[in-house]
C-alpha cells in the first residue's frame, strides 16, 4: 500500500507544482499532516505556526510562499487537471483557489480517494 507521503507527492506532482519550491514543501507538509488528523485549521494558527517555527520562517512568510506555489501551478500547470479538482474553489478574481480551499480540497480529495480503494479491496 502506498504511503500518505507518496501519494500526496504523486498528487501535487501530477498539479504541476514544483518541487524545488518552499511553497511546494509547506503544501506538503501541510496535507500530510491533515490526511493524518493533525489539527491544521485555523492555517494562521495551527499549521502555518508549526511550519514558522518547523522551518525558522515568519508565519507570514510560510503563508505567501503557499500562495507563490498554488500560482505557478495555476501558470505551469495541467489547467485542465487543475479545473476537474479545484473548479468550484476557484476565486473567479484571482483566477485560482486560496491557500485555505486549495488544502482543504487536496485533502478531502486523498482522503477520499483513500477510503475508495480501500472498499474496493473489501
Amino acid at each position: 500500500m502506498e504511503s500518505i507521503e507518496a501519494k500526496v507527492r504523486k498528487y501535487l506532482l501530477s498539479l504541476g507544482f514544483i518541487p524545488n519550491k518552499c511553497g511546494y514543501r509547506f503544501l506538503f507538509d501541510i496535507i500530510t499532516d491533515g490526511l493524518r488528523g493533525k489539527t491544521i485549521l485555523p492555517l494562521k494558527f495551527e499549521a502555518y505556526t508549526r511550519l514558522a517555527a518547523k522551518y525558522a520562517r515568519s508565519v507570514d512568510s510560510v503563508e505567501k510562499d503557499i500562495q507563490n506555489a498554488i500560482s505557478a501551478a495555476w501558470l505551469t500547470g495541467d489547467i485542465g487537471m487543475l479545473y476537474s479538482e479545484f473548479g468550484e474553489t476557484i476565486d473567479m478574481r484571482k483566477g485560482k483557489p486560496s491557500n485555505k480551499h486549495f488544502i482543504l480540497t487536496a485533502i478531502e480529495k486523498l482522503s477520499h480517494s483513500a477510503t475508495s480503494v480501500a472498499a474496493r479491496r473489501m
